[in-house]
C-alpha cells in the first residue's frame, strides 16, 4: 500500500448547468463517526501545500479545480512520483499512513483542497521538497 489511490467519483458526483456537486465522505467509504479531521484550503497560482506525511492517519486530498499536480514519495524505492490534474473537475486521493505528499498549484487561479482523514489527532511531520 505504498501509493496514493485517485478514488472515483462518477457515482458519488454530478453535474448540472450550474456547476458540480460531489460527496467526498460517501466516496472515500466514511461515515461522520469515521471523520477525523476536515479543513479547506485555497492555493494561490504556483502555491505549494504539503511536503510532509502522517504517521497516523490515512488522509484524502479533494483537488478542486486545476491545472494542478500531486507528487509522493514511493516507500517502496523512495523516487518521487507524480499525477497530473488537467481537468477542471474534481479529483480524490488516498494517502496511506507515512506517504509523503505535496501539491502543487499549475493554475493561473486560485483552487481549493478538501481534506480530511480518519484520525482526530492527525500529527504532521515535515519531509524535503517533492517539487524542485
Amino acid at each position: 500500500m505504498g501509493n496514493i489511490k485517485r478514488v472515483d467519483l462518477h457515482e458519488y458526483s454530478w453535474s448540472d448547468e450550474r456547476g458540480w456537486g460531489l460527496c467526498p465522505l460517501k466516496a472515500a467509504g466514511l461515515s461522520m463517526e469515521g471523520l477525523g479531521e476536515l479543513h479547506v484550503v485555497s492555493m494561490v497560482p504556483g502555491a505549494i501545500r504539503g511536503n510532509h506525511y502522517h504517521s497516523n492517519a490515512t488522509e484524502w486530498l479533494l483537488v478542486c479545480g486545476g491545472p494542478a499536480k500531486i507528487a509522493w514519495r514511493s516507500p517502496e524505492d523512495n523516487s518521487i512520483c507524480e499525477e497530473t490534474i488537467c481537468e477542471n473537475k474534481p479529483a480524490l486521493f488516498e494517502i496511506p499512513p507515512r506517504i509523503e505528499h505535496a501539491v502543487l498549484n499549475l493554475s493561473s487561479n486560485d483552487i481549493y483542497l478538501v481534506s480530511f482523514s480518519d484520525s482526530a489527532e492527525l500529527d504532521v511531520v515535515r519531509c524535503s521538497p517533492l517539487f524542485h
